[in-house]
C-alpha cells in the first residue's frame, strides 16, 4: 500500500467528501419524492440518535490508532502496528456491539418519549446495526491512516456512501407499501448496508496488501503489553470523542439560547424561530462547506505530525504545520471574503433569502478561524497531547455563550450577535491552540511570511467579484447572473494570482489525485520550488 505526504493525503480525502457529500445531498430529492415529508421527517429522527451516539462512543478511537500506528510504524516495529490494530478493533467491535443493543433494545422508549412519535422505533431499529459495523470499519480506517494511505478510507468513504443511498432509496420504494415508517425503516438500514460494504474493501486490503507489507518489512519488538495499549488508547481517544462534542453542544444551546435572547428583545415567537433558521440554517451551511478540505488536511496531519514527533524532529514537524497553515490559509482566505462580499445576493440565490446574508457577513471570518483551529488541533493530537484542543474549544464555548448572552439584546446588533459569538469563539480556540504549540514545541507561525501573498491575492479577488457583481446587477433584473458571474471572476482571478506570485508549487499541485501531473506542466517555471512535507 502506497504511502503518501499528508498534502497528497488530504487531496484524496477532499475528493473523496466532496463526492460523498454530493451524493448525500442528491439521494434526497427522488426520497422525498418517494417517502413525502412525513417519511423524511421519521427517517430524520433516527439519524441524530445514531450520530450523537457514534461521535460519543468511537469517535476519539481511530484517530487514536493513527497515532499509535504512525509512531510505531516509523520505527518499523509491525508487530507493534499490528497489536495496536488488533487491540483497537477488538474495542470497538465490543463498543460497537453494545451501542447498536442499547440503541435497539431502547428504540420504543426514544421513539415514544424522547421523539414523541412511535412510528419512529422501526426507523432506530433499522438504523442500530450500523453502530456495529461503522466502528468495526473506524478500526481499519485508523489503521490505514497510522501508515500515511489515505486511499482506502477514501475509497471506502464513497463505497459506504453510494451503497447506502442506493438501499435508501430501493428500500423506500419496495417498502412503502407497508406503510410509512417501514419505508423509513427500511431507509435508515442503508446506513448498515453502506457500513458493510466499507467494511468489506478495507479488510480484503488489509488481509491482502498488508499481509505482503508485513512479510517484507522487519517484525520489530511489539513489546507493549495489551494492558498498556489499551490503556494508550483511551488515553488519546477520550478527550478526542470529548472534543466532537463541544461543536454539537454549542450548536444546541444555540438553539436554546439565540430564540430566547431575540424573544427578550422584542422579537415575537414566530420572528425569532426564523432568525434563527436564517443563522443556523442558512448562513452555517455554506460556512461549513470549506470544512471538507480542512478536515480532510487535519485527518492528514495527525499521522504524520506523529511519525515526525516519534524521532523528536522538531524541524520537520514544525515545516508540516506551516505548510498545513499555508494551504489552509490559501482555502478558507477565497471562502470567507468571497461570501462576506457576496453575501447576500448568494443567499438570496441559494435560500430566496437575503436577509440570511446578515448573520452570513458576520459568521464568514469564522471559516478561517474554524480552519486554523482544526490544523493546529491536529498538530496537538499527533503530538500526543489531545486533551489541549477540547479543552481549548470548551473556553470557545463558553465565550460564545456570554456572547451571545450580551449581544443578542444589544438593537443594532441581534441576530449578528450570535454570528459574532461562533466566530469570536473559534478564534479564541485556535489562538490557544497555537500558543499550546509555542510552549509544548517552540512553534509560532511565521504569519507573513504564510500568508501574505494568500491575502493580496485574495484582496484582487475581492474587488474584481465587487465590481462585477455591481456592474451586472446595474445592467439587468435578478440575482442569478451577476452573482455567478462574480464567484466564476473571482475564482479566475484568485487562482491566476497566486500562480503568478509563485504561491502554487509545482510540487503541490503534482498532489492532487489523478490529474496534478498533467496540471502541473502548465505551470510557469518560477513555481518550481519545493516545500518540506
Amino acid at each position: 500500500m502506497k504511502k503518501q505526504t499528508f498534502l497528497q493525503g488530504a487531496f484524496i480525502l477532499t475528493v473523496a467528501g466532496l463526492v460523498s457529500k454530493v451524493l448525500g445531498a442528491l439521494y434526497r430529492i427522488p426520497f422525498a419524492r418517494i417517502v413525502g415529508e412525513e417519511g423524511m421527517g421519521l427517517y430524520q429522527m433516527a439519524y441524530p440518535l445514531y450520530t450523537m451516539i457514534l461521535a460519543i462512543s468511537t469517535t476519539g478511537i481511530p484517530i487514536a490508532i493513527s497515532i499509535l500506528v504512525a509512531e510505531r510504524d516509523a520505527r518499523g516495529d509491525s508487530r507493534g502496528t499490528e497489536k495496536v490494530f488488533w487491540v483497537s478493533l477488538a474495542i470497538l467491535a465490543l463498543v460497537g456491539l453494545s451501542s447498536s443493543y442499547l440503541l435497539f433494545a431502547g428504540s420504543r422508549f426514544l421513539a415514544s418519549s424522547v421523539l414523541k412519535d412511535q412510528r419512529a422505533a422501526l426507523a432506530i431499529i433499522g438504523i442500530a446495526p450500523a453502530l456495529f459495523f461503522t466502528s468495526v470499519l473506524g478500526a481499519f480506517r485508523g489503521y490505514f491512516q497510522g501508515l500515511q494511505s489515505m486511499y482506502p478510507t477514501a475509497v471506502s468513504q464513497v463505497i459506504e456512501q453510494v451503497v447506502r443511498v442506493g438501499t435508501v432509496l430501493i428500500a423506500a420504494h419496495l417498502l412503502l407499501s407497508r406503510g410509512i415508517e417501514y419505508a423509513a425503516a427500511g431507509a435508515t438500514f442503508g446506513a448498515a448496508t453502506g457500513a458493510i460494504a466499507g467494511l468489506i474493501y478495507v479488510a480484503f486490503l488489509y488481509f491482502v496488501y498488508g499481509l505482503r507489507r508485513r512479510q517484507s518489512r522487519g517484525q520489530g519488538t511489539g513489546s507493549d503489553s495489551i494492558a498498556n495499549v489499551i490503556r494508550q488508547i483511551f488515553y488519546l481517544a477520550v478527550p478526542i470523542s470529548l472534543e466532537a462534542l463541544v461543536v454539537p453542544l454549542m450548536q444546541t444551546l444555540d438553539a436554546v439560547i439565540v430564540p430566547d435572547r431575540l424573544q427578550a428583545m422584542g422579537y415575537s415567537v414566530q420572528r425569532a424561530t426564523g432568525l434563527f433558521g436564517e443563522l443556523s440554517g442558512m448562513a452555517s451551511t455554506l460556512t461549513n462547506l470549506p470544512m471538507i478540505f480542512t478536515i480532510s488536511l487535519a485527518t492528514s496531519l495527525v499521522p504524520a505530525i506523529s511519525e515526525a514527533w516519534s524521532f523528536r524532529n522538531r524541524i520537520l514537524v514544525s515545516d508540516r504545520i506551516s505548510a498545513a497553515i499555508r494551504l489552509t490559509g490559501i482555502i478558507t482566505l477565497p471562502s470567507a471574503l468571497g461570501l462576506m462580499a457576496l453575501a447576500g445576493p448568494i443567499s438570496g440565490l441559494l435560500f430566496d433569502n437575503t436577509a440570511a446574508g446578515i448573520p452570513l457577513l458576520y459568521l464568514a471570518p469564522g471559516i478561517l478561524f474554524v480552519g486554523f483551529y482544526q490544523v493546529s488541533g491536529a498538530a496537538l493530537q499527533g503530538l500526543g497531547r489531545t486533551t489541549i484542543p477540547v479543552v481549548n474549544m470548551f473556553m470557545g464555548a463558553i465565550l460564545k455563550v456570554m456572547m451571545n448572552y450580551w449581544l443578542i439584546p444589544v438593537p443594532w446588533l441581534a441576530i449578528r450577535g450570535a454570528a459574532l459569538g461562533t466566530t469570536a469563539a473559534f478564534l479564541l480556540a485556535a489562538f490557544l491552540n497555537f500558543r499550546a504549540l509555542r510552549q509544548i514545541i517552540g512553534y509560532t507561525p511565521r504569519w507573513p511570511c504564510l500568508l501574505l501573498k494568500p491575502t493580496i491575492a485574495v484582496t484582487m479577488m475581492t474587488v474584481c467579484v465587487v465590481k462585477v457583481y455591481a456592474y451586472l446587477a446595474g445592467c439587468r433584473p435578478g440575482i442569478a447572473l451577476p452573482t455567478l458571474t462574480g464567484i466564476l471572476v473571482g475564482m479566475v482571478v484568485y487562482a491566476l494570482a497566486l500562480v503568478l506570485a509563485g504561491e502554487i508549487t509545482r510540487e503541490e499541485v503534482s498532489a492532487i489525485p489523478m490529474i496534478g501531473r498533467q496540471m502541473a506542466l502548465v505551470l510557469p517555471f518560477w513555481t518550481h520550488k519545493g516545500i518540506k512535507r
